[in-house]
């Protein structure tokens, strides 16, 4: 790998990390609630009540699947730069821990950006698959 190649990665994994520092914090995760009384809401003021959560939630989803998305490309370019710079000798011992390292994180970052996706359709990706080989939705 020459050095602007070496550069570019490592900018784009820097600019990624500062967007999840400055846009991600604890608080935009947590699913909105909404009011605890939504029983004693009138039929309009509850359904209203109602579209609001759901939205708030559906935004969050968004916001949490964007979070993996960009994770997933941190760990994906993490690996695509120590591929394009793997050194001239390895023994073999060292090459095979190597390769298992690159797979276990290629296989993280695969895995972060199915769950982002998994995240948007509103599947609970640690429910077991239905019969039809989809998993099963929170709905």
């Amino acid at each position: 790998m020459n050095t602007n190649e070496a550069l570019e990665l490592e900018r784009a994994i820097h600019q990624i990390q500062l967007i999840l520092q400055s846009r991600y914090r604890d608080h935009e995760y947590t699913p909105w609630a909404g009011p605890t009384g939504l029983g004693e809401l009138p039929p309009t003021d509850k359904e209203m009540a109602i579209h609001m959560v759901e939205a708030a939630n559906e935004a969050s989803r968004e916001r949490v699947a964007t979070h993996f998305v960009l994770t997933s490309s941190t760990i994906l370019l993490g690996v695509a730069q120590r591929l394009m710079s793997a050194p001239s000798y390895l023994s073999p011992k060292d090459r095979a821990a190597r390769m298992r390292q690159l797979t276990d994180d290629l296989r993280t970052g695969a895995r972060t950006a199915y769950r982002a996706g998994l995240m948007l359709l509103d599947v609970d990706p640690c429910l077991p698959p239905s019969a039809d080989g989809a998993k099963s939705s929170n709905a």
